[in-house]
């Protein structure tokens, strides 16, 4: 329809001017001495309108040729823009299938005709992590060096990639000054926090690690089930470092009530005690979160395998005590073997052989029958002895 429209329009623009050219009879007069000629006004103002575009053309060409060298200029820079627009999306694409060698080498050509300061600033890093990813640590460190002249809203990326590269290079002191420098830039960046908890877990430095913990939590950057894992290593971190129980039970005192009630930390802090020499303050420990907590029978077991190294009235007082939690839970395999270990190492004969065939009665164990057969073996009745010896057996064999 718009065609026909304009065809129309023509026709009746030429019907007008044809018109208008009938209706103008006059001439225009040309004087140049000694010449003179006169041609008709309708041809005048034709022969200008020709020349006004004869001349707009010919400046047309000229401004072309003016500018084909900067044309030519930026084709080609556009086409090595495109080619380097699509190494970069090629060493991306590498370094996600795990083919490092291409993605370093597709990420070198981006660079060269990058002129994209982020897309510079990708490529280096992932040419960088590539480099490490092959232990070619001169050339990521070159390609970390480049990130350097980048502008200042780039360095970010650059001190965290930087962090990662040298924690992962077991290079912790460098992968520290890495994060700092990323926490001038932005202070609460939780991948920063993040992975400072790590490094500062390595270098055994538990009180950052406490903090570290405890803000992530805060912030929801951690769940608890992984903020308490932190916290128990930080903890095992201090324990390692006391040289008395006086020093230990002190501390033990200033840590979290919640985190006292974890059965982990309270069996580590009893090996700890007991290797340092103090068996009645390990045992001690372990019967205070036997009492408190009816769930954490498992402290129950390193009660039994203490029970030789425990004084003999500790023994008694603890032996009193057991009972008493018996009464809340009778049928307790693990607090039933430990009253029958401490029994045994009193020489109350009657006592650990009610207490362990208890204990193997609930839950038929290894630990249980072997007991069962030392304390048979003490009291020389070979024959039950060895009827436990071979119950142990099996036990064995099954959980093979």
């Amino acid at each position: 329809m718009k065609f026909v429209l304009w065809i129309i329009g023509l026709f009746a623009l030429a019907v007008l001017l044809g018109l208008a050219a009938t209706v103008n009879t006059g001439y225009a007069i040309l004087f140049v001495p000694p010449y003179r000629m006169e041609v008709s006004f309708n041809l005048l103002i034709v022969a200008i309108i020709v020349l006004i575009l004869l001349a707009h053309g010919a400046l047309r060409l000229i401004a072309l040729a003016v500018r084909l060298p900067e044309e030519v200029r930026q084709f080609q820079r556009q086409k090595k823009l495109k080619a380097s627009r699509h190494a970069l999306r090629e060493a991306a694409l590498a370094f996600f299938e795990g083919r490092y060698q291409k993605a370093e080498r597709e990420a070198n050509k981006a660079v060269d005709d990058e002129f994209a300061a982020e897309n510079r600033a990708l490529a280096l890093m992932i040419a960088a992590r590539s480099a490490a990813q092959t232990n070619d640590i001169a050339h990521r460190d070159e390609y970390l060096s480049q990130l350097e002249g980048l502008p200042e809203r780039l360095q970010l990326a650059r001190h965290m990639l930087e962090a990662e590269l040298n924690y992962e290079a077991k290079q912790p002191l460098e992968a520290l000054a890495a994060i700092e420098r990323a926490r001038a830039i932005s202070s609460s960046l939780t991948s920063a926090l993040k992975l400072e908890l790590k490094i500062r877990l390595k270098l055994k430095q538990p009180e950052a690690v406490l903090q570290l913990s405890e803000k992530l939590l805060k912030s929801d950057a951690l769940d608890a089930a992984q903020a308490r894992r932190y916290r128990l290593a930080a903890y095992a971190q201090q324990l390692a470092g006391f040289a008395g129980s006086e020093e230990i039970s002190t501390w033990w005192r200033k840590i979290p009530e919640v985190e006292r009630g974890n059965a982990e930390l309270v069996a580590q802090v009893a090996q700890r005690m007991l290797a340092l020499g103090d068996a009645d303050a390990a045992a001690t420990l372990l019967a205070s979160a036997l009492s408190a907590d009816e769930d954490a029978s498992e402290l129950a077991l390193p009660l039994a395998d203490m029970a030789g190294q425990i004084s003999a009235a500790q023994r008694i007082r603890l032996m009193k005590e057991a009972e008493a939690w018996l009464k809340s839970r009778p049928r307790d395999h693990q607090l039933l073997f430990a009253l029958g270990c401490l029994a045994q190492e009193q020489k109350l004969w009657g006592k650990a052989q009610s207490y362990l065939e208890a204990s193997l009665s609930v839950t038929p164990t290894l630990q249980a029958c072997a007991k069962l057969a030392s304390l048979f073996f003490a009291l020389e009745k070979p024959e039950a002895a060895e009827r436990y010896r071979q119950q142990a057996l099996e036990i064995a064999l099954a959980t093979a």
